[in-house]
């Protein structure tokens, strides 16, 4: 990628992430074989090479899709005011949210293409209206079964860390004054 794409790139979006988005990247001859990042990406890439390009388009619509609602879950979930347990939470939804979405209703297909169609407009973000639907509707995605799995998570998590502090409390020894 030539300098000149990237700053136009840069200046356009802000994001040079965006690229890959792009068609005509996706298009582009400048390099002859594929990028890898080492021997452990052979099995990737062969996953790849053997996909229909329906399958291709399916997984580039789910990446566009996650990184709309993963920054979202994320900022969501920080709002609770998770502590230590934050990460264990936060890494539990995100599964549950791929289980949930691996085979999307029609009405869930509907609302992340217009979801999708929406971000590919570049608004502002108080113009996206659906953007601002996503905490409702990963909200209701969740079952019962889900938001007590997340609690109990975050319990143990919670607990973990206090009886930690209270392990290195009864090793160290008190200062004697």
């Amino acid at each position: 990628m030539d300098d000149q794409t990237l700053t136009q790139q840069l200046e356009k979006t802000g994001n040079l992430l965006d690229l890959l988005n792009d068609d005509a990247w996706l298009e582009a001859d400048d390099w002859d074989g594929p990028i890898e990042a080492g021997p452990m990406m052979q099995p990737y890439l062969d996953m790849l090479k053997a996909a229909s390009p329906e399958a291709l388009k399916r997984q580039r619509q789910y990446m566009r899709l996650f990184s709309i609602l993963l920054p979202e879950l994320k900022a969501w979930l920080q709002s609770w005011e998770l502590g230590c347990s934050f990460e264990a939470v936060y890494t539990e939804a995100q599964l549950r949210i791929y289980k949930h979405l691996k085979q999307p209703t029609p009405e869930q297909t509907d609302w992340i293409n217009a979801l999708v169609a929406e971000d590919d407009q570049n608004l502002p973000m108080e113009e996206r209206k659906l953007r601002a639907q996503v905490v409702a509707m990963l909200s209701n995605l969740f079952t019962d079964e889900d938001w007590q799995t997340l609690a109990n998570i975050a319990a143990q998590k919670m607990a973990k860390g206090v009886l930690q502090i209270a392990q290195i409390k009864t090793t160290t020894p008190a200062a004697v004054q």
